[in-house]
């Protein structure tokens, strides 16, 4: 394939630079070799571990329900083999919905919730055809022994994809495990998608180069971003040289306009032959997984994009989640609660609760509930703590050296400890377990959409906000999180937040 102008001129830059355009050619195939097999690894690691999981959650449940072989009475032998030939079907059937809910797609890995989501519904397949089963043959498998394996299986399978998602994020931090990208669109779509990648570096995508729509300049020319300079190396007509060329594992188009239908579709037979990924923009910022729909009319694959769902049996449901996890938090909590307590009131006689208006579900106010850790009308001072820290004019207010602190609600700060009374505001239904934080009234105000669409929600305790930086968040990024949550709610979504809010709280990032 004879290479275009624009292309053999980037390996005549190349050479001017002094580099061998050879030893660059050797360089990114052995790039590429090296990213196809940490992928072939990878998704042996993640099938390995889900096969771990699955194995121990069986073996669990076989054990905790009917006991070891030696301790069965005689004649219970003959049982236990055929609960042991039971197990290893559900394994096996639970290994095979994995499978065939396609919870191994590398495109999946280490981005998203989709994962998980996939995990969950592979389950609940596996566990339900089981159930059906054992209905109509009775097979005699008890309902405790299916109730053990679930939750274990469950919590294994999700715990370790999150361990292997955590591994995998610290190699691409590093530079290692990533995917070498061309985009094909803008200077500012390109600068964009480059500060993305750099911001979200979990992702495992790296920009070796750009191409510009209708570009004739000089090749060498560079697009300056917060990663260092992007290489210009052709147009929309050379797309496939190049990618062609730099050996990239994917190409990113911003904006699919400029390229028309038969180019967009040729460009997809050339990216297939070279064993590229394809990766287009839609023109949306913040919805995901289920909101989007692809329907093709005459086709031509159109987004669909539903409205988010807050109402209905969504919403009892979460109310049901809320009931239980706080029911059972606020139980095995109540032991630190009380020795807060006492040590609140030891420290300066004053009260041990901190309660103050807040906007909650629909816009309406309510009474929350946390432990004092400022001082005995502190709310006086605010405006006096807020000029001091140079945060008279800002949307929301936190500050690290807030001096009407006390040294004990320092601590209970850093912990978090000081939002376990909330609970009572999740049972009262006031809160929920995940959501957006409350606001006090008249915050947020000045941005628009913000209250009304954080009205369509009950606050939380915890939420994504909480789980992405805390404190350390920007205005403009916690305001961005706070409608992430609201547009693309769902009980997948909820229950990786819970999971990242343990460690969140453990490891203390943004807390004060």
């Amino acid at each position: 394939m004879t290479a275009p102008p624009l292309v053999r001129r980037f390996r005549s830059t190349i050479r001017l630079r002094s580099e061998s355009a050879d030893r660059v050619m050797k360089q990114v195939t052995e790039a590429k070799a090296r990213a196809s097999q940490w992928k072939k690894m990878h998704r042996r690691h993640v099938i390995a571990t889900d096969a771990v999981a699955v194995v121990v959650a069986v073996t669990v449940a076989q054990v905790a329900r009917f006991g070891l072989p030696e301790s069965t009475s005689p004649g219970m032998g003959d049982h236990w083999r055929y609960v042991t030939a039971c197990s290893i079907i559900l394994a096996v059937v639970w290994l095979a919905a994995l499978g065939l809910q396609e919870s191994w797609d590398l495109s999946l890995t280490g981005i998203g919730s989709e994962e998980y989501r996939r995990v969950v519904t592979a389950t609940a397949w596996a566990f339900g055809i089981i159930a059906v089963t054992d209905l109509l043959l009775q097979l005699g498998l008890v309902r405790g022994y299916l109730a053990i394996a679930l939750p274990v299986g469950l919590v294994g399978l999700l715990a370790g994809r999150h361990l292997l998602r955590r591994d995998l994020a610290r190699k691409r931090s590093r530079g290692a495990f990533t995917s070498q990208v061309v985009v094909l669109g803008k200077p500012r779509s390109v600068i964009a998608l480059c500060n993305t990648f750099n911001r979200c570096s979990h992702a495992g995508y790296r920009v070796v180069g750009a191409c510009l729509p209708d570009y004739q300049g000089k090749v060498g020319l560079e697009i300056d971003t917060r990663t260092g300079p992007v290489p210009v190396l052709g147009n929309q007509h050379s797309v496939a040289e190049v990618v062609s060329l730099t050996n990239a594992d994917a190409l990113a188009v911003t904006s699919a306009e400029h390229l028309g239908h038969e180019h967009m579709r040729t460009l997809t037979w050339q990216l297939d032959s070279l064993g590229t990924d394809l990766i287009v923009m839609p023109g949306m910022v913040d919805i995901v997984g289920p909101r989007l729909k692809i329907r093709p009319i005459d086709n031509m694959p159109l987004f669909h994009v539903a409205r988010p769902r807050h109402d209905g049996a969504l919403h009892y449901h979460k109310r049901f989640f809320d009931l239980v996890v706080g029911t059972i938090a606020l139980v095995l909590l109540s032991p630190v609660m009380l020795m807060v307590a006492a040590a609140i009131k030891w420290h300066d006689g004053g009260p041990v609760f901190f309660c103050q208006d807040r906007v909650g579900y629909n816009g309406i106010q309510f009474r929350i509930v946390k432990f004092r850790t400022m001082k005995p009308e502190s709310e006086a001072e605010l405006e006096t703590e807020r000029i001091v820290s140079g945060q008279s004019d800002g949307i929301f207010f936190k500050s690290a050296t807030d001096s009407r602190i006390t040294p004990i609600g320092r601590w209970l700060r850093k912990t978090s400890i000081d939002e376990i009374p909330q609970l009572f505001n999740v049972l009262a239904g006031s809160m929920s377990i995940v959501g957006p934080r409350p606001l006090v009234p008249g915050e947020g105000s000045s941005v628009e959409y913000f209250i009304e669409r954080r009205g369509l929600v009950k606050p939380g305790i915890t939420g994504l906000w909480q789980v992405s930086g805390r404190s350390d968040v920007s205005a403009a990024e916690r305001i961005r999180l706070d409608h992430f949550y609201v547009d693309n709610w769902s009980y997948v979504q909820d229950l990786v937040i819970v999971l990242r809010t343990v460690r969140t709280v453990l490891q203390r990032h943004g807390a004060y």
